[in-house]
């Protein structure tokens, strides 16, 4: 039979209040010589506390609803660290919802199941919605932040993003600064980030009286594999400078130079191709241009 909070009680030798108090970690009401004898107890009668009906019957709901978009960089993995960094801090719990990868459907069904269960906010990392989808989110009652991208193209919508403007402006001047006239910009997509990234790109070469070939900016997907086929069609422009997208842009680009014979030198400035990331990377180890993920 499962056990009760009763039994965790009664083994412990306290009442339920004190045995409710210690498993919701309600700090300064109870000595900690009590607690672990209670949660000694918990652990050995196989006692979960649940969360969902406790949080009901205090009229206080504590668990943020995480829906995931799975890009092709994987940056959300990070974004994740920080999310639960600052719940675990504020004492609260999450459930996350996977949303597949730019799946209407999906994104509908994540939110749906979202709102069946008792959730206080909802973050949404990297999904754009579609106005059916924001008509849900804004129904439900419920506060709500797109993460990473602005959620619609059509429809204010409230989110939190890195600013992708200046990021396109530090990445060009950067290769500015060390002599490069001729650069690119790789694996931008066509989503309200990458149309700010680009203007901060523009902005930097205008001011500085560089021309622009329209050929030095090739769309993509943020892929290990899209950036391929981009240095396919711009390795004979001569380009001295690329900026990448993505972490995965970059590594794709760097394994595409090195199959056609261009070298590559991560420490030299001057290198016949030097890969400026847009987005934080622990993986490679190249010059990057920090989007505080966490």
């Amino acid at each position: 039979m499962k056990a009760t909070i009763k039994d965790v009680a009664k083994a412990a030798h306290v009442s339920t209040a004190t045995v409710s108090r210690v498993l919701s970690n309600k700090e300064g009401t109870y000595r900690e010589a009590t607690a672990k004898v209670v949660r000694k107890v918990a652990d050995q009668l196989g006692y979960h506390r649940n969360v969902s009906a406790a949080e009901l019957a205090a009229n206080e709901v504590k668990t943020i609803a995480i829906i995931i978009n799975n890009t092709k960089t994987h940056f959300w993995q990070e974004v994740l660290d920080g999310i639960q960094e600052a719940l675990q801090k504020a004492h609260r719990n999450s459930i996350i919802f996977y949303a597949g990868n730019n799946d209407d459907a999906m994104l509908t069904q994540a939110i749906n199941n979202v709102l069946a269960r008792s959730v206080s906010g909802i973050l949404l990392i990297s999904a754009k919605a579609t106005t059916r989808q924001l008509r849900l989110l804004n129904n439900s009652g419920l506060p709500y932040r797109f993460v990473s991208i602005y959620g619609s193209d059509d429809q204010e919508t409230k989110f939190i993003s890195s600013d992708n403007i200046k990021i396109g402006e530090l990445a060009t001047s950067y290769l500015i600064d060390h002599g490069h006239s001729k650069i690119g910009l790789l694996g931008i997509d066509q989503s309200t980030t990458g149309k700010q990234r680009l203007l901060g790109y523009e902005k930097v070469m205008t001011n500085a009286n560089l021309v622009v070939d329209p050929n030095w900016v090739q769309y993509g997907d943020y892929s290990f594999e899209n950036a391929q086929k981009l240095f396919k069609r711009v390795r004979n422009l001569g380009l001295t400078a690329i900026i990448a997208a993505s972490d995965m842009v970059a590594a794709g680009l760097i394994k595409a130079a090195n199959q056609y014979g261009y070298p590559f030198r991560k420490t030299s400035p001057s290198s016949v191709l030097m890969v400026l990331l847009f987005v934080i990377s622990h993986h490679q180890p190249l010059p990057v241009f920090h989007s505080n993920l966490n």
